[in-house]
């Protein structure tokens, strides 16, 4: 299939006005400020099947799902035809939603092997709109995505509601940098390559002490200065103790930090 340079961008969230749908509309619209023509569309009004994992394995040789799909076929297709891809998920306990896994398992199944994808340009976005936990265990799914289908991802973006006018912004910057790549596709020159890519972005590598390190400092940033200054003390606490070799005590600091950033945030609201 030939691609139409458009850069899509997908809303894997059942909220059509919620904080997803924002952060991927400023993602395209940085793209559109590039010069690229968008799309964005909400996967809760084409929610894609189950795969069966049906055999024999046809669908890699017929690049059909052997089950009738319309939203499946729709989808495919416009990430098929389409110059770069900005993909949104809410995060629904540390995990990415059912609207984004339920595609991605299909793409997987019938296009991982031939490939189709190989260097297309891509972006992802988590939102942990909650408690923030898993802004980026969330991430890792869609980038697998990504890596297994061989396009060439860019930094992801992991937000929260405690950084969320940040996220936008940045969502803004990043979308105007995928549609920069969309003119020409840049597919990776071997596995080794696209490994040493994937390994190189940011966030994805964090351990799940690292990842509640970084909400914790989200949590703090956004408030008055005695506040963020007392918090910022506490996590540099944190870090002396996880230097210390002292794995626990510094997590255990880290989350008092936590809540008490998050009680703050919300005695603001």
């Amino acid at each position: 299939m030939g691609t139409d340079g458009k850069v899509i961008g997908l809303v894997a969230s059942p909220n059509r006005t919620g904080r997803t749908d924002q952060l991927v509309a400023a993602a395209l619209n940085g793209a559109a400020r590039a010069g690229a023509p968008t799309e964005l569309i909400q996967m809760a009004d084409y929610v894609v099947a189950a795969c069966k994992d049906c055999l024999p394995w046809v669908c890699k040789d017929n690049l059909k799902c052997t089950y009738e799909d319309e939203a499946f076929e729709y989808l495919s297709r416009q990430i098929l035809t389409c110059g770069a891809l900005v993909l949104g998920t809410p995060v629904y306990w540390w995990d990415t939603s059912g609207l984004a896994k339920y595609l991605i398992l299909k793409m997987f199944r019938i296009y991982a092997l031939s490939a189709p994808l190989q260097g297309l340009p891509a972006f992802g976005i988590a939102i942990a709109g909650g408690t923030g936990n898993g802004l980026v265990s969330g991430l890792r799914p869609v980038y697998h995505f990504f890596q297994m289908m061989q396009m060439r991802a860019i930094e992801p973006l992991p937000a929260t509601r405690f950084n969320f006018e940040a996220a936008v912004e940045r969502a803004d910057k990043l979308g105007e940098k995928t549609a920069a790549m969309a003119d020409q596709r840049l597919p990776f020159a071997g596995l080794e390559e696209r490994l040493l890519w994937y390994d190189a972005l940011p966030y994805l590598s964090l351990s799940r002490a690292a990842e509640r390190r970084l909400l914790a400092g989200l949590a703090i940033q956004a408030l008055p200065s005695p506040e963020n200054t007392a918090n910022a003390l506490g996590l540099a606490r944190a870090d002396a103790l996880s230097a210390a070799g002292k794995s626990l005590d510094s997590l255990i600091e880290v989350t008092r930090v936590y809540e008490a950033g998050v009680k703050a945030f919300e005695e603001k609201q």
